[in-house]
């Protein structure tokens, strides 16, 4: 059951993480005047932001479990 509802919580931290990330790109690019983008996906994001948004997921992901190693020893 522990670990079930540890990889529940991984997953919630991961949509929101990649959920902020797209927040963040979006009003970015609202504030500097750059939308909407030609074959942007909804007429904001590209298919490289997609990618860095699952990079950036990865990294928390992976902090978050070094975290835990550590608070275990």
């Amino acid at each position: 059951m522990d670990t079930m509802k540890s990889k529940f919580y991984v997953a919630v931290i991961a949509i929101v993480v990649f959920a902020i990330y797209l927040l963040l790109v979006w009003l970015i690019r609202l504030s500097t005047g750059m939308l909407p983008i030609e074959d942007g996906i909804f007429g904001v994001f590209k298919e490289h932001d997609f990618i860095i948004a699952f990079v950036v997921v990865g990294f928390v992901i992976l902090a978050r479990s070094r975290q835990k190693r550590k608070e275990k020893k």
